[in-house]
């Protein structure tokens, strides 16, 4: 029974008396066949859904990368010239096509994440690049809604961490917040808490806040904070949930905070030390 406790299942017990005991055992031995049967069924069906995962996002990703091609060669014009309106329609087909890639991204991530498969490569590197990389690509479209980012960090701080992945964390808890705030007022604050073990990144917006309800899930797979079916943000419900994969590859936390009607702060937490890392 404590072998079985501890997952090995299919070992009999050898008792050959026919007696209460012996009942006993016969039945304890058909139990551990059963469990080992069905535990292995469950491990064929978990790699059937990981293969056809895999190959479905594949399969999807294929066909949109020409669809962008054409649409930029449509756009420049390479192909004649367009009217005003044309130039609208495509632009709708190449933001569709780039959410659409950006979901299939998620879903790869987060399969990799789920089987171990993701590849983080940490050299220690100064963290205030990283965060600039991130503020700097996002920057264009804070500045056309007129929403402020603020980055309170103008000193080198070295940790061991993934650039690609890092900013990849970074750029998704941004898009977050200028996805909640309000154009022309509102105010993106990256500020890092550091300490001899560790630094502290977070990230503070002056949004809605997230309903006090809505917060104990932030972090799961395909988990919306706003699930009616006319939410204007889109996603995959996958980001925060990737971000929390991606910190923890690298032996850190994440946590968010949120008062509903003052706005929101994710935060996150790298260790310095390599030696606490995975």
């Amino acid at each position: 029974m404590s072998r079985v406790k501890e997952g090995v299942y299919g070992e009999k017990i050898n008792y050959k008396v026919d007696d209460e005991i012996g009942q006993l055992v016969n039945t304890f031995n058909i139990m551990s066949d059963t469990i080992k049967q069905k535990t292995e069924e469950a491990k064929e069906t978990d790699i059937a859904k990981d293969e056809f995962l895999s190959m479905i996002t594949h399969e999807l990703k294929t066909p949109l990368v020409p669809i962008q091609g054409y649409v930029d060669m449509l756009l420049g014009e390479h192909l004649g010239p367009l009217t005003e309106k044309q130039k609208d329609r495509l632009k709708i087909i190449k933001t569709s096509a780039e959410s659409l890639l950006r979901i299939i991204s998620d879903l790869l991530d987060a399969q990799k994440l789920e089987l171990g498969k993701l590849v983080v490569k940490k050299e220690k590197q100064n963290i205030k690049n990283t965060i600039d990389i991130a503020v700097q690509a996002l920057q264009p479209r804070a500045t056309e809604n007129k929403i402020t980012i603020k980055q309170h960090l103008d000193k080198e701080i070295l940790v061991p961490h993934d650039r690609e992945r890092i900013t990849q964390v970074l750029t998704n808890l941004l898009k977050n917040a200028l996805d909640v705030v309000n154009p022309d007022t509102g105010v993106i604050e990256v500020f890092v808490e550091d300490s001899d073990k560790e630094i502290k990144i977070n990230i503070k917006d002056n949004g809605p806040g997230i309903p006090i309800e809505k917060q104990g899930g932030l972090f799961k797979k395909f988990y919306q904070v706003d699930t009616s079916l006319t939410r204007e943000v889109g996603g995959s419900g996958l980001g925060l949930a990737i971000c929390k994969g991606l910190v923890e590859e690298h032996g850190g936390t994440i946590s968010a905070e949120s008062t509903p009607g003052v706005g929101t702060t994710f935060s996150f937490i790298l260790p310095k030390d390599s030696e606490s890392v995975k």
